[in-house]
């Protein structure tokens, strides 16, 4: 077979380190609320399965991100600087096919993400559809990255990272710091930061969007217990779990967890797990924001919110973050 090469195309390993799955789901069944990290979730089943969620009508998050996204065309005027765009967990360049759509300006892209095989070959048709565009993909941890300066020694471009989907809702308080402070650095005091945050609003809303009718999102969330049963030696029975969706809200998030509606006892590599009737495995948080909780990031991040749009219902906002003096300026239209 012959190996096609794309002159717009750099694909660059810098090995990530692969979490270990079995350290992380043995650690996590420990603990007094046993809890297994949401990254867990997408194994090749689950990503379809997601798909199948950003097609239900019950979740809006996708379709509303994307419907902002697209509106901005006709409300965004730009200088004809070129413009970088760095996406952090870039596998899919589907959102930012959209995004291109709406910045012509756009000359550069850098994907970074830890699915080597999904990133390269995403890269590639990319590349191959797009070939004004320079696309450095680049799989690793994206907090590995130093600066942009290694990948883009010679250009002159202002650096956008992008960061959609409410993926920040899944971290932490301390880890959404981390996050973006690391977008900080790698702007080196200059450019933006586009980020897709879910907002706060009505329980009678949240719930079904992670508890939908059909059970997709059940299905979503068993898969993990499914993954651990092949991949760990599990014995699981999926039966006795049922997935319950809370709205926590003095923390403002929505969260999902794994309920055994029985007493019982799991093995997963050889070790053994009591789990009472009524007990959960927590497996993921999804945090909604207001534009003045998304503030108090920025202040301490060193960034200011340069815009703010929202969708017709208030639903999801993208925010742009700006630091320094990017010598770029998105402008309103009238």
């Amino acid at each position: 077979m012959i190996k096609v090469t794309l002159a717009n195309l750099k694909t660059i390993d810098l090995s990530p380190q692969s979490s270990d799955f079995a350290t992380d789901v043995l650690a996590g069944l420990e603990r007094e609320q046993k809890s297994i990290s949401p990254k867990y979730f997408y194994d090749r089943r689950g990503s379809e399965i997601f798909d199948q969620i950003c097609q239900l009508d019950e979740y809006y998050v996708t379709r509303t991100e994307m419907s902002i996204i697209r509106s901005l065309s006709s409300r965004i005027d730009a200088n004809q600087s070129p413009l970088l765009v760095v996406e952090l967990g870039g596998a899919s360049s589907y959102k930012f096919r959209n995004l291109l759509q709406v910045l012509p300006e756009i000359s550069a892209y850098m994907p970074i993400d830890i699915s080597r095989d999904a990133l390269f070959e995403d890269a590639f048709a990319l590349a191959r559809d797009f070939p004004n565009i320079d696309v450095t993909a680049v799989c690793a941890d994206y907090l590995q990255i130093e600066s942009l300066s290694a990948f883009y020694p010679d250009h002159n471009y202002t650096p956008m990272v992008f960061f959609p989907g409410s993926t920040i809702g899944n971290l932490s308080e301390a880890e959404a710091l981390q996050v973006i402070n690391f977008c900080q650095k790698i702007l080196g005091g200059r450019g933006y930061l586009l980020l897709g945050c879910d907002l706060v609003k009505p329980e009678s809303i949240l719930i079904p969007a992670y508890a939908d009718k059909n059970g997709v999102t059940a299905n979503f969330n068993k898969n993990l217990l499914h993954r651990i049963n092949n991949e760990l030696g599990g014995d699981f029975d999926l039966n006795k779990f049922r997935h319950v969706v809370r709205y926590n809200q003095m923390h403002s998030r929505i969260e999902m967890h794994l309920v055994s509606t029985t007493r019982q006892t799991v093995t997963v590599k050889d070790r053994m797990f009591t789990l009472a009737a009524g007990e959960s495995i927590h497996t993921e948080n999804s945090r909604k924001f207001t534009k003045d909780a998304l503030q108090r990031y920025a202040d301490a991040c060193g960034f200011s919110i340069d815009q703010w749009w929202l969708d017709e219902r208030k639903y999801y906002a993208l925010a742009l973050l700006r630091t320094g003096d990017p010598h770029w300026r998105f402008q309103m239209n009238p």
